[in-house]
Order: structure tokens, then C-alpha cells, then sequence
């Protein structure tokens, strides 16, 4: 399912399998999107913080430096209604915070996971 934005969508993607990162790079690149890889927590961090009308973050739950639930509380506090996509099983959410960060359970398609990521940047531009 390709999305026809009114602009691209900027996202920052970042994942701590290689293969997996390629597969979400070139599956939002290929629908005509701008994407931002990290190859770190603190890298994908500084550029969801540093990028002007950022549509989504992509995220996994290990990330090296810092994880994926540090990397979203992080992002939160400045940019509360950023749309983040969690990539893996659903994180624990003990205290609530994580109530809208959905998650996309490996393995998944690229339609599943433009489709999924078109549902939340519609959801945030309302």
C-alpha cells in the first residue's frame, strides 16, 4: 500500500539489526518519503529532537546506547505528539506512558508497515 502524502513524510528510523534498518529504510525511501537512519539510541534521539516538522519515529526496543523505551521518553518530553512506531513485541507499560506508542510484531510486510505508519502520521496531523 503506497501512501500519496501531500509532502514526503520525514521519519527517523532506527533499529539494531542491520538487515532489518535496510528493509525499513528502503521501504519508506521507496514510497517517496525522507528518512533519517540511526544506527543508536543517542543518534536517533538528536535527530528526532534536531529535525524541523519530523512526521513519525521508527524504533526497536534495543538500540545500544540507550533503549527504545529511554529513546521514547526522551523524544516525549520535547516533542509530546510526535507519532513513534515501536518495531517488535509490545512494550511493557507499566506506568502508561507507552499507552500510544503501537507496536508491529516481526515478521510484517512493507504494506503492513506503510499502511501502519499511515494510520499514525494521519492520526497526529488531525
Amino acid at each position: 500500500m503506497a501512501h500519496q502524502p501531500t509532502r514526503p513524510w520525514r521519519i527517523v528510523v532506527t533499529d539494531d539489526d542491520p538487515r532489518l534498518m535496510a528493509f525499513l529504510v528502503n521501504a519508506f525511501r521507496k514510497a517517496g518519503n525522507c528518512v533519517f537512519a540511526a544506527y543508536d539510541g543517542d543518534s536517533a534521539c538528536e535527530l528526532a529532537l534536531s529535525i524541523t516538522d519530523l512526521d513519525l519515529l521508527v524504533t526497536n526496543t534495543r538500540l545500544g546506547t540507550m533503549s527504545g523505551r529511554e529513546l521514547i521518553r526522551a523524544v516525549r518530553s520535547e516533542k509530546p505528539g510526535l507519532s513513534i512506531l515501536h518495531i517488535g513485541e509490545p512494550l511493557s507499560n507499566p506506568d502508561g506512558l507507552l499507552s500510544d506508542v503501537p507496536s508491529l510484531p516481526e515478521p510484517f510486510t512493507e504494506g503492513q508497515l506503510l499502511a501502519q505508519a499511515n494510520r499514525l502520521i494521519a492520526r497526529q496531523r488531525v
